[in-house]
């Protein structure tokens, strides 16, 4: 059995936000994202879609950590969109300990992103796809796991490009005013979306079978992206409940 999925899939807890998804494609939003080397810890916020590369047969633990609502898309897809599977770094590595202190030194310190150069913004791209190899899981500001192997996640990220981006900010590199600013930050992203079309699609993730009639209502009549009768038809295939999840795989 290949240890990755030929789609790479998106979770959400809320029934809403994966409506949004299927209507109106995935919004960019910065999300808090920390590294810890042997000598340091690095908080940041980053523009990002992110997206995991787990099997269907694996995906258990994953759903119970993040949501019983997803979206998986062809891995073609995300190639074709730029996406990037994550570095992994451990913390007591020689990676992890030298050579983000001597960038983050040389490139970040004191140093506000608006300023730096091309150049520079191509180095500051490492840490916008860095993650530790383990590490303590929080999740809305909470500590769910204290030693979580990131690396089973197998993360893939979409991160916009500064042309992108445009006056939003790249990377936020003092994690007090993201967290003091977060929605404000967040707001100057609210019409950039990362798009995908109908035939995309490989799976609609969905909590229990109840819900699978008013999902398929919903592709019916979304404004945002239309949907084929014939498209739909084959979505309908598609959707899969935690529920068969969790007994059948």
């Amino acid at each position: 059995m290949s240890l990755s999925s030929n789609s790479l899939i998106h979770f959400t807890k809320n029934k809403s936000t994966l409506k949004g998804i299927l209507e109106n494609d995935f919004k960019i939003k910065y999300c808090l994202e920390r590294v810890v080397t042997k000598n340091h810890t690095y908080d940041a916020g980053v523009p990002m879609v992110s997206f995991c590369d787990i099997p269907i047969s694996q995906i258990k633990d994953h759903i119970k950590k993040y949501g019983s609502y997803g979206i998986g898309l062809k891995k073609n897809w995300a190639i074709k969109n730029g996406l990037n599977p994550v570095l992994y770094l451990e913390q007591g590595s020689s990676l992890s300990d030298h050579t983000l202190n001597t960038l983050y030194d040389i490139v970040l310190q004191n140093t506000k992103v608006s300023e730096l150069s091309d150049s520079e913004l191509a180095l500051v791209d490492i840490f916008r796809y860095i993650k530790n190899y383990e590490g303590e899981l929080i999740r809305n500001g909470e500590s769910i796991v204290k030693n979580y192997r990131f690396s089973d996640e197998r993360e893939w990220r979409y991160c916009p490009n500064k042309k992108e981006l445009g006056g939003s900010e790249y990377f936020i590199n003092d994690d007090n005013d993201y967290k003091l600013n977060k929605s404000k930050f967040n707001s100057k992203l609210s019409s950039l979306r990362l798009q995908f079309t109908p035939d995309d699609i490989t799976y609609i993730i969905i909590k229990n079978d109840s819900e699978i009639l008013e999902f398929i209502r919903h592709l019916e009549t979304a404004k945002g992206k239309i949907y084929s009768l014939e498209q739909i038809r084959r979505l309908t295939t598609r959707i899969l409940t935690v529920e068969q999840i969790m007994t059948d795989f």
